[in-house]
């Protein structure tokens, strides 16, 4: 059944299920959006085609659900797909969106193309370090490949870029490490989390977000993507800068010590993902480049922001350590509304302790005693500085050098506080990451360093009892660490 490219399809086409055939050209996008309560199986018939960088199978059914995605024609013969909707029954009544899809064929292509420029640029730079690393191979000076730093306004394609970026360069035999530095999405992790993932395979466009599966989700791929996660708890990065500084400080550190030890990812590089961030954030944007040691800066939609990004690093830009390199926003990119991000943060919980379709998990439920762990939750920046307006004031109030510096080294008080008043600190519903840490612990600051284990779901808290009722991602015996309360909620 062929139909005209460019209308929404109607509910009777999800009832009769008939096939539809789509003809994309070279160098032409087939854009669809498919809602949460519908699913979309396509199947490539003839061609090449991709999603994001990841090639697609030829006559192999993938199913999408809630996804905004564009299947993309490289070569000359261009491609043929057929797809299919149905009713998704797991999702028909949790939102109020139509069952209809909206799809469409364009020829604005030209973002698309910079990237692939971009990325053989990339790729030439990836060759001369291992070229040069493969003649000093035993010296302690070899040349890391491009680090790459993207950075635009909001809904501008940073996460499509990265994602390309890094399946290129997988295409390419390498292996560069994705680091995720917006807590909105979780990479490979919950939301509000902080990762740093080598890119060891394709990306399963699949799931949720069209990452895939990690050692956090399963062990049953073969080549698993072992995300390093740093947990901050917001999905916000301005909710506590102080803390977001400290662990992309941290996340930067093991990074490079990644490509010290790892000569393949050393010759493949690092491709940076990050919130929308303008020249008013020029603060943090040195602290990336400093921590990750970035050599490239790419700036996707916004040409002050590279000319500012000029003018800030003008001695790095002239001395040749720093390129700068602007690209155009691509006119398929689709500005999300906040329902649909909230919607994808609940799936990518509920893939995390569950599985998906492809990949199901069987997560365990357990309870917990509160007096057994101690609980710790992340400082709003607002909510302490408030509390900072009932300090002593004026020039009679100077702490001793002593007192300074025994606060600085016993407290964590504008990164984490204890919860102790459970009634106040409400937690139902709440995700909690369960740190390395054993709950006696003696030292609070160990807790900016923790590494995290994993994540637990409160489902429900027993006052009463002093207990709390808990989803883990696998059966066992809890271990008795230091939990941290994010602000990150989900109800099963």
């Amino acid at each position: 059944m062929e139909l005209i490219p460019g209308f929404n399809r109607p509910d009777a086409d999800v009832e009769s299920n008939l096939p539809i055939t789509i003809t994309i050209p070279e160098n032409h996008e087939w854009r669809f959006e498919v809602p949460f309560k519908l699913s979309l199986s396509l199947k490539i018939l003839d061609g090449i085609a991709e999603i994001f960088g990841t090639e697609l199978p030829i006559n192999t059914d993938l199913s999408f659900s809630g996804v905004k995605y564009s299947v993309y024609a490289p070569l000359p013969q261009g491609c043929k797909l057929q797809y299919t909707l149905k009713i998704n029954k797991e999702q028909s009544n949790t939102t109020n969106e139509p069952a209809s899809i909206s799809e469409y064929i364009s020829s604005d292509t030209l973002s698309m193309k910079q990237v692939v420029n971009l990325h053989f640029y990339l790729e030439k730079k990836r060759q001369e370090a291992t070229d040069r690393n493969l003649v000093n191979q035993h010296s302690v000076n070899q040349t890391p490949a491009p680090k790459v730093l993207l950075l635009g306004p909001k809904f501008s394609g940073k996460s499509t870029v990265a994602k390309i970026l890094c399946s290129y360069g997988f295409k390419m035999d390498r292996c560069p490490i994705l680091v995720n530095l917006n807590p909105r999405d979780g990479v490979f992790a919950m939301p509000g989390a902080l990762t740093a993932t080598p890119i060891s395979d394709n990306f399963d466009l699949e799931a949720v977000g069209g990452y895939g599966g990690s050692t956090t989700s399963g062990t049953t791929y073969h080549n698993p993507k072992q995300p390093l996660v740093k947990n901050y708890g917001f999905e916000d990065f301005a909710a506590n800068l102080d803390l977001y500084r400290h662990h992309i400080s941290k996340l930067g550190v093991a990074t490079m010590s990644r490509l010290e030890e790892d000569i393949a990812v050393k010759n493949s590089g690092v491709i940076i993902d990050t919130p929308a961030l303008t020249i008013k954030d020029i603060r943090l944007i040195e602290d990336i480049v400093s921590d990750f040691e970035v050599d490239h800066i790419v700036v996707i939609g916004n040409e002050k922001l590279s000319i500012d990004l000029q003018k800030k690093f003008v001695h790095k830009v002239s001395n040749n350590s720093l390129c700068i390199i602007k690209l155009s926003k691509s006119e398929g990119v689709v500005e999300l509304d906040e329902s649909y991000i909230r919607k994808c943060q609940e799936e990518t919980i509920k893939q995390y302790f569950n599985g998906y379709f492809r990949n199901p998990l069987s997560p365990f439920k357990t309870e917990i005693t509160i007096s057994d762990f101690v609980f710790y939750q992340p400082v709003d920046s607002s909510e302490f500085n408030s509390s900072l307006l009932f300090a002593p004031s004026g020039d009679s109030f100077a702490p001793d050098a002593t007192e300074e510096t025994e606060k600085k080294e016993d407290t964590l008080d504008k990164y984490y506080k204890k919860i102790d008043d459970f009634s106040a600190n409400n937690l139902e519903n709440l995700v909690l990451a369960v740190t390395q840490l054993p709950a006696t612990n003696k030292s609070p600051n160990d807790l900016l360093d923790a590494c995290i284990l994993g994540y637990v779901h409160v489902s429900k808290y027993e006052e009463s009892k002093g207990r709390l009722k808990v989803l883990l991602p696998v059966p066992g015996a809890f271990p008795r660490n230091i939990l941290i309360a994010t602000k990150i909620g989900y109800t099963e």
